[in-house]
Order: structure tokens, then sequence, then C-alpha cells
């Protein structure tokens, strides 16, 4: 059987739809702080669509929106997970790994000259690094606290499960994308999506923000 690439990029785009309007729908149940992830989430999405779109037509390279979007994208995931955390040790490390995503920014701005137009894989390596690090802080944070008896309800726990999945999924798949033919590669990319935009779409169902009261976010 040959996998249809276009077709799966067509139906990323129309779950990735879905997403979307769930969220409108849901928003008066979702929390401010959530409202933080989904800034990113949708800012991306927009993103991804323009750029599909914009490349069908002009078959030109859409990179730089790429690296602009997922600067502020991982940006906005790191501080949320900062206003996540409420215990003190676990906020100070979040800090720190906020200060070298900006600091391996800057870096990557002076250092690559032609960063807008291609893609750094390596940048994208370490953000995946800092975020993953964000995740894991905020899961031994939720484990360990009453939130751990309403886990299915907490929206934030199946964001981070849908990252979690989805990033460190992602690694291996762009590591080996020269070494893998075009229909595989978009294949396991296509699953990943699926899943993580799964796992959002089903934490945003049960969400219930009255059965897990959070802490007090600063």
């Amino acid at each position: 059987m040959v996998w249809n690439v276009e077709i799966s990029k067509q139906i990323s785009m129309i779950i990735l739809l879905i997403v979307l309007i769930l969220i409108c729908f849901k928003y008066k149940k979702i929390e401010r702080v959530n409202l933080i992830f989904f800034a990113g989430f949708v800012a991306i999405s927009i993103i991804d669509f323009f750029c599909y779109f914009y490349f069908e037509m002009t078959k030109i390279s859409t990179d730089k929106f790429y690296v602009i979007g997922m600067f502020f994208m991982f940006l906005l995931y790191l501080i949320y997970y900062y206003k996540l955390l409420y215990l003190a040790a676990l906020r100070k490390i979040q800090s720190v790994l906020i200060l070298l995503f900006v600091v391996n920014g800057l870096m990557m701005f002076g250092i690559e000259s032609n960063l807008f137009e291609n893609f750094s894989f390596n940048t994208f390596y370490v953000n995946i690094l800092l975020l993953t690090f964000s995740i894991i802080l905020f899961l031994y944070q939720t484990f360990n606290s009453d939130k751990i008896f309403e886990i299915k309800n907490y929206l934030p726990f199946w964001i981070s499960v849908g990252s979690l999945l989805f990033y460190i999924g992602i690694i291996p798949i762009l590591y080996f994308r020269n070494k893998v033919s075009y229909d595989i590669y978009f294949f396991f990319l296509f699953l990943l999506n699926l899943v993580n935009n799964g796992v959002i779409i089903f934490g945003l169902l049960l969400n219930k923000p009255d059965a897990t009261k959070p802490e007090t976010y600063g």
C-alpha cells in the first residue's frame, strides 16, 4: 500500500481545525493559565495552515515562518509551565530553563546568519529538551499533590501527555529524516500529530476545572 502524503496532510489539517473549534467552544471552561499554552498552540496552527497553502501556491520555502512561530510557541509553553508550578524550588528551576531558552535563541540568531532561511534542527532539539524538562517538573509536582485523585479531569495533565509523546517521538523521526523515504517520514509525522491532537481533544472533553481546583498561579 502506498502512503498518500497529500491526503495525510489534509487529514491533519482537518483534525487540527477540529481541535481549534473545540477550543473555541470550551473557551469558558478553560482556566486562564491553560490559555497561555493554547495561545502558542493556536499561533503555530495558524502558521501551519498558512504555510501549507502558501507553499502549495508558490512552492517557496516556508522555513522563516516556522522559525519565528516556533520561537514564540516554545517561549509560551515554557512560561505556561512556570505558571503551573507553585513549588518554589521547581519554579526556580523553570526560571533557569526559560533563561537557557532565551540565551540559546539569541546565540542562534547571532551564530547562524541564515537562520530564517533554513530551519535549525539543533535549536529545535535544544528547545524540545527544555520543554521535556519542564513537563517532567510539572508531572513530578502533580503526582505529589491532591490533583492525582482527579487526574483524568485535569487538562494540564493531558496537554503534558500529548506534548511529551509528540516531542519525544519526533526526535528520532527528524534525526533519520534523510535516511528514510519521504512517505515513511510523513507517515510517522502524521501518526504523532494524530496522537497529540487526539490527547488534547480527550483532555478538553474531560476537563472539569472545579474538580481539580488549582493552586494560586503567579
